[in-house]
């Protein structure tokens, strides 16, 4: 297994493209060519983000993230979708993208290849829509990058492919992290404190042998920054969990995400299949809470939980459902009733056979 080292945090020549003046390609809201503006000595986007370093409000990471998602999604999250329909598994779609990447993807250092202004960068990072239109596989051309540029790219084919992910900024190099705590072969599971546990496996696009799932040992001590790209939604829980016909229901769950990228959460339900209505949720931090009206004794409530990103982007929680009615006395849930009348009719029936047995003919 390798990793490339002292990853320099950005290259990608967009090869046949390159020129000394500037660049010619493809970004994400299908804007060709990509426009730079020089001011204090860097370059910025037309978004107003610093391609020239990293690690600042105006910074590319996890900046450039966003501009190939929501409402800016183009080549490389069509590449994702495609990914989808191909591998119906998880673990094998998961596979398969990394190879994808690293097949089309070189590693090369900003300053061998990247030249804005006349003068060679030290320091350059793409987005994966700058990057995806780099490669082409039907004249087989590769895009040259380095480790920031390549885990962009990955970020968004796998959320297109229907991942949560999650980008890793170390202090010399870039990754990524996927939900995928089913894999099997993860040389660790990690924990980003999302309320979910164990389950993000290291995704390392920078070496053509890297295999899903390992962590470079490098970064086994875990003294990084990880930062999700879409909702993570967790904990969900309503209360009470057997609603009566008098009862209102409130729904709450742990949303992780950057606490500035998110626009709204909703509480969207319907009630017997109706019409879908959606509620806005309250937070305090990370924890969102709504609540459902009480509904008539028989009524089956479904609910899903919808995150909104500032950039356009949506995340939805699986869905959820009670009934409402049914015996309830305060302080013992259903189920427990319904065992203990299940364990006393039994008790009855058991001691009534015993009075069978010992009666004398």
């Amino acid at each position: 297994m390798e990793i490339q080292r002292g990853c320099v945090l950005g290259a990608i020549v967009l090869l046949l493209m390159a020129s000394q003046a500037g660049v010619s390609a493809y970004t994400s809201g299908r804007v060709d060519p990509p426009t730079f503006t020089y001011k204090n000595g860097e370059w910025y986007d037309s978004w107003g983000y610093n391609r020239n370093y990293c690690c600042s409000e105006d910074g590319y990471m996890p900046n450039l993230a966003y501009e190939t998602l929501g409402v800016n999604k183009e080549r490389a999250y069509s590449i994702g979708q495609g990914f989808m329909e191909d591998y119906p598994d998880d673990i094998q779609r998961a596979k398969a993208i990394l190879k994808y990447v690293q097949r089309w993807t070189e590693y090369g250092y900003d300053e061998d290849n990247v030249f804005m202004g006349g003068k060679a960068q030290e320091e350059w990072a793409w987005n994966a829509d700058e990057t995806a239109h780099a490669f082409n596989e039907e004249a087989n051309i590769v895009a040259i990058g380095d480790c920031e540029d390549m885990a962009l790219l990955c970020a968004t084919i796998y959320l297109g492919a229907g991942f949560d992910v999650a980008l890793v900024l170390t202090t010399s190099h870039v990754a990524l992290l996927i939900w995928l705590p089913e894999y099997q072969n993860a040389n660790i599971y990690w924990d980003i404190l999302d309320g979910r546990g164990n389950g993000w496996i290291w995704v390392e696009a920078t070496g053509e042998n890297n295999p899903l799932g390992w962590t470079p040992p490098d970064f086994n001590d875990g003294y990084w920054d990880a930062f999700p790209l879409n909702a993570v939604i967790s904990g969900i829980s309503y209360s009470p969990e057997s609603p009566q016909d008098d009862d209102d229901v409130t729904v709450t769950a742990s949303i992780g995400l950057e606490s500035g990228e998110i626009g709204e959460v909703l509480l969207v339900y319907s009630v017997n299949g109706g019409a879908e209505k959606a509620v806005s949720m309250a937070h305090s931090g990370s924890l969102y809470s709504a609540t459902i009206p009480r509904q008539a004794t028989g009524a089956t409530v479904e609910f899903r939980i919808a995150v909104n990103d500032v950039h356009g982007g949506t995340s939805e929680s699986a869905e959820y459902s009670y009934t409402v009615g049914g015996l309830e006395i305060p302080g013992f849930p259903f189920e427990s009733i319904v065992a203990g009348l299940a364990a006393g009719l039994l008790a009855i029936y058991y001691l009534s056979k015993r009075r069978i047995v010992q009666t004398p003919s």
